[in-house]
């Protein structure tokens, strides 16, 4: 039984195997074969990774090169200065000098020539390390004020009670007025959640007490992240949303009550 077919092997300009295709019978000549242009009839030896099988026209015989074609190599020669890294492989075969397939880890390694590697900048990842320090102890500080500024719950109370500026100044009018003996009558008060109740001396004390109580909380909460942070490896990827008082936008007084139980 005899076929109509033939497979044979295709190649690309640069002699490269493409994929197998099918010769024809040459019905003029019994046992001959039609071969596509760039076609052979040699099957090519297996490729691995960033490798092509490339034929041999003066030999008849396949070898196999380095390929590296459709991948983005980087160059080792202006990576250091701009960052630029953008060649796309066109041609099989080895990477000319100055390319190289292998990433660089971060825009802090440059290139080593003579250990053919990439190699970190000492200098350079110090004072990344140093500027991402200042910028998360910039972040901890303002979550800080957040909390400085965001209430405070006064369990005698069972309200939330402001602690912005203006807040703050006339508590401490009042506490005047109270050495004084001029605090004769509550003063009528809207809370947090609207609500209105009478602010007498003893209301008051515990007011500036749970603030005072609260700042040192979360200032020494405040310096526990910065020690901490500092010996992180990543700062930007350090979590300091732990051990921070309450806020009025964070933590509904209902659930401080249930808390104090």
């Amino acid at each position: 039984m005899t076929t109509d077919t033939k497979t044979v092997y295709q190649l690309d300009y640069q002699n490269c195997f493409v994929c197998a295709t099918a010769a024809d019978a040459d019905p003029m000549q019994p046992g001959h074969w039609l071969i596509p242009a760039r076609c052979v009839e040699v099957a090519p030896p297996a490729t691995g990774k960033n490798q092509a099988a490339q034929w041999q026209p003066e030999s008849q015989t396949w070898r196999i090169i380095p390929d590296y074609r459709g991948q983005t190599v980087w160059r080792t020669d202006t990576w250091q200065y701009d960052g630029i890294a953008t060649d796309i492989v066109t041609e099989a075969g080895g990477l000319p000098e100055g390319l190289t397939a292998v990433p660089p880890p971060s825009a802090l390694h440059t290139w080593d020539v003579a250990k053919k590697a990439w190699v970190l900048d000492e200098a350079a990842a110090q004072a990344l390390k140093t500027a991402q320090q200042e910028e998360v102890w910039t972040r901890i500080k303002a979550k800080r004020e957040v909390q400085r500024y965001g209430g405070a719950y006064i369990p005698a109370l069972k309200k939330w009670l402001q602690t912005d500026e203006p807040s703050r100044t006339q508590y401490l009018q009042l506490q005047l007025l109270e050495a004084k003996g001029l605090f004769k009558q509550p003063v009528r008060w809207k809370t947090m959640d609207n609500s209105f109740i009478g602010l007498d001396a003893a209301a008051v004390t515990a007011i500036a007490l749970q603030i005072m109580d609260n700042e040192q909380v979360d200032f020494a909460n405040a310096e526990r992240h910065k020690a901490a942070m500092l010996k992180a490896e990543n700062p930007l990827k350090y979590d300091y949303s732990d051990g921070w008082t309450a806020n009025f936008d964070e933590q509904p007084a209902a659930e401080l009550e249930e808390t104090a139980k």
